[in-house]
């Protein structure tokens, strides 16, 4: 089970960045590792020197989520990037009209 989910979720990402690249231009690196969200991101963000941006989706309604509470509260002011929310209410069009 664990293998399959690993899986889709890097055929998800793929294709976002599929996307991505089709409509910008742009190449994103994928990595996915697992462990604790919050370590793991840490710990990418310390090794891939080049990351741009760090880029996480904030739940529609209630708790905007485990990564977005830790990584825009507590170590907002620690990382080597530059942070950004994507809430989870925004539908496809709104999320092109910004980008």
């Amino acid at each position: 089970m664990e293998d399959e989910a690993l899986q889709r979720a890097e055929a998800l990402v793929t294709s976002a960045a599929g996307t991505l690249s089709d409509e910008s231009g742009i190449r994103p690196s994928i990595t996915v590792r697992q462990g604790d969200a919050v370590t793991v991101v840490r710990k990418t963000l310390e090794e891939m020197e080049d990351v741009a941006a760090l880029v996480l989706g904030a739940a529609a309604m209630g708790n905007p989520g485990k990564l977005v509470s830790h990584f825009a509260g507590a170590d907002a002011g620690k990382l080597p990037c530059p942070i950004m929310v994507i809430p989870g209410g925004l539908d496809s069009e709104a999320i092109d009209r910004l980008s």
